[in-house]
């Protein structure tokens, strides 16, 4: 007998560790109409337990969820709401290695916390959410449309076709729909629809705990919650396609310039004509052209003439 209480303190010691780095996150509130479903075994939910990896949350038209994780991530989970959690925790440092969550249907508030911005993905039948530090609020309808409001930070929203939007600034509300758009609401009157009647978080916080309050601006209006029939379903507001789907068109080459034609050769030059050498030569000779080059010649080449005419000049200005 004494092997088998050994043996039964071993399989303690070796399940605990396991056991606490599943438990990812915990119940801190809780309204009757909540239920887990944890190994195909669902159970009602209540303000304390322990929320694990795989876990699936849901609530009816009276029930709300709120829920803080380890790594200090709050979600508020509405009425008639379904979500899974598929969150990995990094051993030691308290943060998430992946944190990854499901809204299957209804409204949810999301509040992320100190892991890394890059580990956060936030999926719907028809959208993906990246968060960059945020907190906003959801409303998915099973099927048709992924709505979201972002209240701080900046979301990175894109739908099924692949196409995407970028909301950081508050009150900015968009949605997807079953073709893969990304769109906004068509008019102010589609708006105020769309947060009256899946927005109840921007409606009224009073239900929801300190932690999961949050300023919200201007975003709720002056307009009053709509009487919606618990039995119909929400019929989702009007959005306009933020981008619509167009081929890429590549622009045609341009069509080669032909080659310039070759230059025209210059033109020869005109020879210049010879100069008249005879004519100049005569003009200098007799005077008529002082300046020329043989009159010069015929000066310096008579010596005499020139130094008589100089004694002669001398002598009159000593008289």
């Amino acid at each position: 007998m004494a092997w088998l209480r050994v043996l039964f303190v071993l399989m303690c010691l070796l399940l605990v560790p396991a056991q606490v780095l599943a438990n990812i996150g915990k119940v801190i509130g809780v309204k009757p109409g909540a239920e887990i479903t944890r190994g195909g075994k669902s159970q009602p939910l209540q303000a304390g337990m322990d929320v694990a990896s795989g876990d699936s949350i849901s609530t009816d038209g009276n029930g709300l969820v709120q829920l803080v994780f380890v790594d200090e991530t709050k979600i508020a989970i509405g009425p008639n709401a379904s979500m899974v959690l598929d969150v990995t925790m990094l051993r030691g440092n308290r943060k998430a290695k992946s944190f990854a969550v499901q809204a299957l249907g209804g409204s949810f508030r999301f509040i992320s916390g100190k892991s890394k911005k890059r580990v956060y993905s936030i999926k719907t039948p028809t959208a993906t959410m990246a968060v960059r530090g945020t907190t906003f609020d959801m409303w998915v309808i099973p099927g048709a449309q992924s709505a979201m409001l972002v209240l701080e930070g900046t979301v990175h929203m894109c739908g099924n076709g692949g196409f995407c939007h970028s909301a950081g600034r508050q009150c900015s509300l968009f949605a997807t729909n079953q073709r893969g758009g990304v769109g906004r609401p068509v008019d102010q009157a589609q708006y105020d629809l769309a947060l009256q009647t899946g927005f109840p978080f921007i409606q009224s916080q009073q239900d929801l705990l300190s932690p999961l309050q949050v300023g919200i601006g201007g975003c709720a209006g002056e307009a009053a919650p709509l009487p919606m029939p618990k039995s119909d379903p929400p019929q989702p507001p009007q959005f306009v396609q933020e981008s619509t789907p167009q081929p890429v068109v590549l622009p045609e080459p341009p069509a080669p310039e032909p080659p310039a034609p070759d230059p025209e050769p210059d033109p020869e030059p005109e020879p210049e004509p010879e100069p008249d050498v005879k004519g100049n030569r005569s003009g200098q000779a007799d005077g008529s052209n002082p300046g020329g080059q043989s009159g010069n010649t015929d000066g310096f080449d008579n010596p005499g003439k020139a130094k008589g005419k100089g004694k002669g000049r001398g002598k009159g200005k000593r008289a």
